[in-house]
């Protein structure tokens, strides 16, 4: 009876270990996908290239939720932590393609943050006098 109830916890524990790594692995996947679409959109890729992307970035993404699982949110050590791993992402990607072709692939993922907003854009109001 002792051993069924040990089977049956230790059984419980481990579906639940797999879903949570089933999920944080889909974030993951969701993550390098949306990376590969944001490279795609801007630069044509060899499919041996993108395989390389898909790689490293997979590699960079499971490194940066260790970081958020190990670190406070918010912390110094997080910071530090997150730009040394960005870091060697961008090292990753320069020794697999080149400076160049690497500074090409981390610009074509960037978003364009203000882009069509903002000042100058649009009809001026004429004033009243």
């Amino acid at each position: 009876m002792k051993k069924t109830i040990l089977l049956l916890v230790f059984s419980i524990a481990m579906c639940s270990s797999l879903f949570a790594q089933n999920t944080s692995d889909k974030k993951i996947d969701k993550k390098v996908n949306a990376y590969v679409e944001a490279v795609e959109n801007n630069l044509t890729l060899t499919d041996e290239e993108k395989e390389t992307i898909v790689t490293l970035r997979k590699g960079h993404a499971i490194a940066f939720y260790e970081l958020n699982e190990k670190y406070e949110k918010g912390s110094e050590e997080l910071k530090k932590n997150r730009k040394e791993n960005n870091k060697e992402f961008s090292k990753l990607l320069a020794i697999a393609f080149g400076k160049d072709r690497a500074k090409e692939i981390i610009n074509a993922a960037k978003k364009n943050k203000g882009k069509g907003k903002g000042k100058g854009k649009g009809k001026k109001k004429k004033k009243k006098n």
